[in-house]
């Protein structure tokens, strides 16, 4: 690794090498082999703004999992499956009748999710892959002990064009399982499932059974007297009245309303007891900043001396690498990573290199 000395305190100390061919070298290896240059322009952007903005990517917007899958952003794949699952189920149930929804509310509707899901995307895509590329940087840098050792390392993780042909491969499959499936599904089911109509076998069933079934009748005046004719003749006749009653309304029973129940009001519900949660730390890991791996001795005093004069203590450590000795610097260790981030800015204003990682 070429040395670069330092005589001037107020000059930057960085990994005794130029800090753009060192920024450069990592992203290139980070990013992989696949649109290598245009994503290096983007971050080269982000660098000298200080933060990542809104840019467009046209891969990101129009094949949004296909691109996070590739370029190996896990967290954000999932949470963009997850949404769009739901946005699914939402329009799902805005188009049951029971949603009262008319139609153009849910046209409208989906014009908005479908926008949203390629357009935010495509905006904010290369600020999310920015982001990754730096947490696998610092990672790396963490893990190894010289900067072309963290190269290496990122260029055997990085993607690269095998990944498109087994992901061209896995989208085919995913393709013809879907359409095995739609081809296998029973065609009646579907057409019954979609008109909602009953079929002619199950309506002559329900003829036969109309026709077949017995028909309830009421007496009428003239089977009453013929049953009274029939009587024995010992037995005396009833007296008959000049003018008849009707006979119906008397057969029937009589109807008597109902009273309605008083719902009975249910008790309030008790108040449930507080519960106190004590926040527990669920990872032992904690936060260190590395400052620099020095080749010249003189660099890493000068250092040193700036830090020991801001009222920071750094850990120096003597490295034997193919390239020679080397002596690493550290600060830390911090148990949270916004304590480690206020550090590493006063360090920075030092003109000093500082990258928060996690061991």
């Amino acid at each position: 690794m070429p040395a670069n000395l330092v005589s001037n305190p107020s000059e930057k100390t960085t990994l005794d090498q130029n800090e753009g061919s060192d920024m450069t070298a990592l992203y290139r290896a980070a990013i992989g082999s696949v649109n290598t240059d245009y994503y290096l322009s983007v971050f080269e952007r982000f660098e000298v703004a200080g933060r990542a903005g809104p840019t467009w990517n046209s891969a990101a917007c129009l094949s949004t999992l296909n691109w996070m899958v590739f370029r190996q952003i896990w967290t954000s794949a999932l949470s963009y499956a997850a949404a769009a699952g739901g946005a699914a189920l939402l329009l799902l149930g805005l188009s049951r009748p029971v949603g009262r929804f008319s139609d153009s509310a849910a046209l409208c509707l989906l014009v908005v999710i479908g926008t949203s899901a390629f357009m935010i995307p495509g905006i904010w895509g290369n600020a999310m892959l920015h982001r990754h590329a730096r947490k696998r940087m610092e990672n790396a840098l963490a893990a190894t002990a010289t900067v072309p050792e963290a190269c290496a390392l990122l260029s055997r993780r990085a993607s690269s064009r095998q990944r498109i042909v087994w992901l061209a491969l896995g989208n085919a499959a995913l393709m013809g399982a879907v359409l095995s499936f739609y081809a296998a599904w029973p065609h009646t089911q579907r057409s019954g499932a979609v008109t909602g109509r009953v079929s002619q076998p199950a309506m002559a069933a329900f003829g036969a059974q109309a026709a077949y079934a017995p028909v309830a009748t009421l007496p009428n005046a003239a089977s009453e007297r013929a049953s009274v004719a029939s009587a024995p003749a010992h037995s005396p006749p009833a007296a008959v009245s000049a003018t008849p009653a009707p006979m119906v309304p008397s057969l029937l029973p009589a109807l008597t309303p109902t009273p309605t129940p008083t719902p009975t009001p249910l008790p309030l519900p008790l108040p449930l007891p507080t519960i106190k949660v004590l926040a527990t730390t669920t990872s032992a890991k904690r936060f260190y900043i590395n400052v620099g791996l020095f080749a010249q001795a003189d660099n890493a005093r000068n250092a040193q001396a700036k830090l020991t004069a801001a009222g920071i203590t750094p850990l120096t450590e003597k490295l034997d690498t193919v390239r020679g000795k080397r002596t690493r610097m550290r600060v830390g260790p911090f148990d949270t990573k916004v304590a480690a981030q206020t550090v590493a800015g006063k360090i920075q204003a030092l003109k000093l290199e500082a990258v928060v990682f996690q061991q």
